[in-house]
């Protein structure tokens, strides 16, 4: 048999017959295995644990230390090395007590063919190599988790403090004024909520408010709304410095993009920013593509107000123009962001705005009849950001 210097792998044989150690060490050397032939069972375990060959060989009548015993103190402790079993009897007790402690093979001497035992070996070798991989993939995978379970919960975090931050500047979700009251409500998708709202007062019969509706949702487009929100307290204060008092929403939008642009945020934003005068009865307003466009009731009559102008935050000069229209002793203008029309089970945006409007016409003007109405109390896992402002008068 030509001998083959390649290395393929460390082999414990554990035999007390001479001549059948020798043979199976001859052909194992011969076939390119490293070959620790150790005849005390009590030595061949302490070597074993300091070495840990892929493959151990042993004889299952063994002096001293028996060959079932050295197998379970092997098999115990480590579930990688591959155990071959030999034996001169043919006893199926052992063979299934070999096996049941968790033996890779079973060979009965004499082994007068080495091509079997070789291919025990082989197989044992390839067997501890893939238990070994695979134990160093889960290691590493394990490690990967620890890492990505950290990194989430400092994002938790992160997204907790952020949606402290949003929370913080949103408006209360209900606020009278006189027999005028605001009711809002938002469902973000995510944690934190590219949709936003807010309202203030201006004068003693003037109140501006907006309903903004950032592209995409999550964390950057919640950021997007902190700046939004930065921008109108800035025009507020401009506002109560001013003895004349004149809120314009297109300006409002106008100085919004121009601010937002420079930024290259990558988000742009769709909005609807009114202003109510109860001393003219009279709303003023601007839309920058804001969609679904806001109902309008007045004493029972509905209409839809058309906004056409361009998102903010994408192209440069664009100019926005003020829109009046009259309003009512009655009146209610309900806005809603386009994140309602993805819950809503009619096929086409057409059915669904013909819903809404038929919606309003029916009476359905307070925010609870119009969440019960859309079931938006129920929705979870929203595909969009879901935004629902409702500004009314009862007289």
């Amino acid at each position: 048999m030509a001998i083959n210097n390649e290395h393929k792998g460390t082999v414990l044989l554990v035999e007390q017959e001479v001549s059948v150690s020798e043979k199976i060490r001859g052909w194992l050397h011969g076939a390119g295995y490293n070959v620790e032939l150790i005849r005390d069972t009590g030595i061949a375990l302490g070597w074993w644990r300091e070495n840990r060959p892929e493959v151990v060989i042993c004889d299952v009548c063994l002096e001293g230390i028996d060959g079932l015993t050295l197998l379970n103190a092997i098999t115990s402790e480590d579930n990688e090395t591959q155990v071959i079993m030999i034996s001169a009897q043919d006893d199926r007790e052992s063979i299934v007590q070999s096996l049941r402690l968790g033996a890779a093979d079973f060979l009965l001497k004499p082994i007068d063919d080495y091509t079997v035992l070789e291919h025990a070996v082989s197989r044992g070798v390839a067997d501890f190599r893939l238990l070994v991989q695979n134990r160093t993939y889960r290691e590493e995978l394990e490690q990967k988790n620890i890492k990505l379970n950290e990194s989430l919960r400092l994002l938790k975090e992160d997204q907790e403090a952020g949606r402290t931050v949003q929370l913080k500047l949103l408006p209360p979700e209900k606020r009278q004024y006189d027999n005028l009251l605001i009711d809002y409500r938002i469902i973000p998708s995510l944690y934190l909520s590219g949709d936003f709202i807010d309202y203030f007062r201006i004068s003693d019969n003037q109140y501006g408010f907006y309903l903004a509706d950032v592209s995409g949702h999550g964390a950057s487009s919640a950021f997007v709304t902190i700046l939004l929100k930065t921008m109108a307290n800035r025009i507020r204060r401009r506002l109560m410095r001013s003895s004349l008092r004149s809120f314009s929403p297109a300006s409002v939008l106008m100085n919004a993009n121009e601010e937002l642009i420079p930024l290259s945020l990558g988000k742009h934003l769709a909005i609807f920013c009114g202003m109510i005068d109860l001393q003219k009865n009279e709303l003023t307003y601007c839309s920058a593509a804001h969609f679904p466009p806001p109902l309008l009731v007045n004493d029972g009559e509905v209409q839809a107000i058309d906004g056409k102008g361009l998102p903010l935050g994408i192209f440069e000069g664009v100019t926005y123009e003020d829109k009046t229209l009259p309003l009512a002793d009655d009146f209610s203008l309900i806005m809603l962001s386009d994140g309602v029309l993805e819950v809503m089970p009619q096929q086409s945006v057409a059915e669904k705005e013909a819903f809404l409007m038929e919606m309003a016409q029916k009476g359905h003007h307070n925010i609870d009849q119009v969440m019960d109405l859309l079931s938006l109390d129920k929705v979870s896992g929203a595909p969009d950001d879901i935004a629902l402002l409702i500004v009314s008068r009862k007289c």
